[in-house]
């Protein structure tokens, strides 16, 4: 086996691929494995380059070419050849393989140019090839958030027979829970050397890194544990051999390690956390990009426990490796990073700086998800298509082991099998007898049958799935501009400016308001006008301080329901009505009841709302007075009529025709 493994590397290397001030060096670890470099051209050695990593790009050895030589210097091997190739078939061959170390070095960027390049010759590269392009140029696209594009990668994967799931997609687009069911129902358990004791390492690190994600850390840490104990038997396990076995399972040691540690700090436990995380800095020097996170954990640790001078250290470490990787993942964890550090010890300008920023990338991701998610769902029919695919096969594999098993010595369960069979061919002959008889009723009950199951599909694709998430993310995103405003309106000394703040998280709760009730409703096409406006009204009086002195009166019909857009109009509309009576009318010292009456008749909404206040002169409203421009432009959006008298209080009467269909 080793013999064969100094065959390759010798296919890996020239003395005129890499700068003249390392050939001596790289020369001399190359003849400790009895090779001698020097005799290989330029084209032959390309050839043979990418046959041999190719050959070698599999997950139990992934890491062999690093524990050999340095991911560097596999960087200086690839890039020389690739710059002196002129064919552009070769070109591409040769970029395929040099981009995998890119990415195994988190140079995203880089290697998606080269990919790139070889994605416009792929028709003429082999089929492995193929495979390990597609795979890499959608690490890059995610790595990037570039989800749209990585989703078609995906479907190319899928459509050649390259793969068979979409959970690295769903887990890229935000829905964790597909992800986990996806990964399950396709991932196989690879084994070692055929002990089904032993799975392989990457099974468990996606796993438990899945539910991570989808922030179930108990669920993270027993399949991470599960993990780890089997890396640790393997390693153990002499009966399990291939090349650099202990040093790629010591890496993946450090993965898992890593892995619970980070599970430690999720849940705030430092002091247990610490320990795993050093043990995987210090022994999974090959992923660069799990090391540097585990750096940004550590530093982490020490901060919350008010060690500033060791969060320095690793967070310093981790700054200077920012400057030769683009891994989003740590660029985002930095900036977290920073921002609660300088918050810690009150540097407010750079704790806002960093906080900008992480924002920015978070905000790139929401963007992506919200985009992304329904071009994803709209493949569900084929995952469903293929789900089934694969439980008739699980059922084929059940039957043939059954009939193995009682072939081999089970007589009665043979038998008994073999009057299960007779038993079932007499009721399938009874059944076909009725079906000739009954043919046209049957064909029928078929017929309505697959219209049910045709439109339960769609409503629950597009009812439960795609509008509760969409409905729950929206309403996030705008608690989220609430709670930013709620800061920045603190930090204001300005009543006025203050005041304008308040009327427009007023206008966002509107919004926000009404898709948390579609989230939360079974009906996610309409919302009880009674219900919304109850649960608005009272926020505003919390809001303005007027539980005390205000009653509120409310007369609307109970089974008035409005669709989503509707709603949202009518809601900005009470909004402004009922907050300029709070600011301007209310609070004369008199107990103040405002009333509230939604009645319909013949298709036709009606609409008042009236205070007993004292009222106000139309010839002084001021022509820029937003609030009462927002109501028009809402009565507009409604086709409404809206007429308003000031005297003895103020009165807003609305009209608008509906007809829910």
């Amino acid at each position: 086996m080793k013999q064969i493994f100094y065959i390759l590397i010798v296919l890996f290397t020239t003395t005129s691929s890499i700068g003249q001030s390392n050939v001596t060096e790289i020369n001399q670890q190359l003849l400790k494995l009895g090779i001698d470099a020097s005799k290989q051209n330029n084209t032959q050695l390309s050839t043979q380059l990418i046959k041999a990593w190719n050959n070698l790009d599999h997950e139990e050895n992934k890491y062999n070419p690093y524990i050999v030589l340095p991911m560097n210097t596999w960087v200086q091997l690839f890039e020389k050849q690739y710059e002196q190739a002129n064919e552009s078939n070769l070109k591409s061959k040769i970029g395929i393989a040099y981009a995998s170390i890119l990415i195994d070095l988190s140079n995203y960027e880089k290697a998606l140019k080269i990919l790139k390049v070889a994605y416009a010759e792929r028709k003429n590269v082999t089929p492995i090839e193929y495979k390990i392009l597609l795979s890499n140029l959608e690490k890059c696209y995610k790595s990037r958030n570039e989800i749209t594009n990585a989703i078609e990668i995906r479907k190319e994967l899928i459509e050649n027979r390259l793969i068979n799931n979409y959970w690295r997609i769903y887990k890229a687009c935000g829905l964790g829970d597909a992800a986990i069911e996806d990964f399950k129902l396709f991932e196989e358990k690879k084994y070692y050397a055929g002990n089904k004791n032993i799975i392989q390492p990457t099974y468990y690190n996606d796993l438990c890194r899945l539910y991570f994600f989808d922030n179930k850390i108990d669920s993270a840490v027993i399949y991470g544990e599960l993990g780890l104990q089997n890396v640790e038997a393997a390693l153990q396990d002499k009966s399990i051999q291939f090349l650099n076995k202990n040093e790629i399972l010591t890496n993946w040691k450090a993965l898992y390690t890593a892995f619970l540690g980070k599970c430690d700090m999720n849940k705030k436990d430092y002091l247990k956390a610490m320990p795993k995380l050093k043990y995987a800095i210090d022994h999974g020097k090959i992923d660069i990009e799990s090391n540097t996170l585990s750096m940004i954990y550590l530093s982490l640790c020490y901060m919350h426990l008010n060690d500033f001078k060791k969060y320095n250290i690793y967070i310093d470490s981790v700054k200077n490796r920012l400057k030769s990787i683009d891994a989003e993942d740590v660029i985002r964890s930095y900036y977290s990073a920073a921002h609660i550090y300088y918050s810690k010890i009150k540097k407010f300008d750079s704790a806002f700086k960093y906080l900008t920023l992480y924002n920015q990338y978070r905000e790139k991701i929401n963007k992506g998800i919200q985009q992304n998610q329904s071009i994803l769902l709209l493949g569900q029919l084929e995952i469903q298509k293929r789900r089934s695919e694969l439980n008739a096969k699980n059922l084929t594999f059940l039957k043939i082991e059954t009939e193995n098993k009682n072939a081999k010595g089970q007589i009665w369960g043979l038998g008994i099998f073999i009057g299960i069979i007779i038993t079932i061919l007499l009721l399938l002959t009874y059944f076909l007898i009725q079906s000739i008889k009954n043919k046209e009723k049957l064909n029928l009950i078929n017929d309505q049958l697959n219209e049910n199951i045709e439109i339960t599909n769609e409503q629950f694709s597009k009812n439960d799935f795609l509008l509760k998430e969409l409905h729950h993310r929206v309403k996030n995103n705008l608690q989220l501009i609430y709670s930013l405003l709620n800061l920045q309106k603190r930090r204001l000394t300005d009543p006025e400016t203050k005041t304008n703040l308040t009327a427009v998280q007023n206008r966002i709760h509107t919004m926000s308001l009404v898709h948390e009730f579609l989230y939360n409703s079974d009906n996610y096409e309409y919302i009880n006008v009674n219900e919304y406006i109850i649960t608005l009204t009272n926020h505003l009086k919390s809001i303005y301080k007027k539980e005390e002195n205000v009653e509120i009166e409310y007369n609307i019909e109970e089974d008035i329901e409005l669709e989503t857009e509707r709603m949202i109009y009518l809601g900005l509309i009470i909004n402004e009505i009922v907050s300029n009576t709070f600011k301007f009318e209310i609070g004369n010292g008199v107990k103040s009841i405002i009333n509230i009456t939604i009645a319909s008749t013949d298709g036709i909404i009606e609409i008042e709302i009236s205070d007993n206040g004292p009222g106000f002169d139309k010839e002084l409203i001021r022509p820029e007075s937003l609030g009462l421009k927002l109501i028009t432009i809402m009565c507009t959006q409604l086709n409404a009529i809206h007429e308003i008298t000031s005297k003895d209080g103020v009165q807003h009467t609305i009209k608008f025709s509906f007809d829910k269909s």
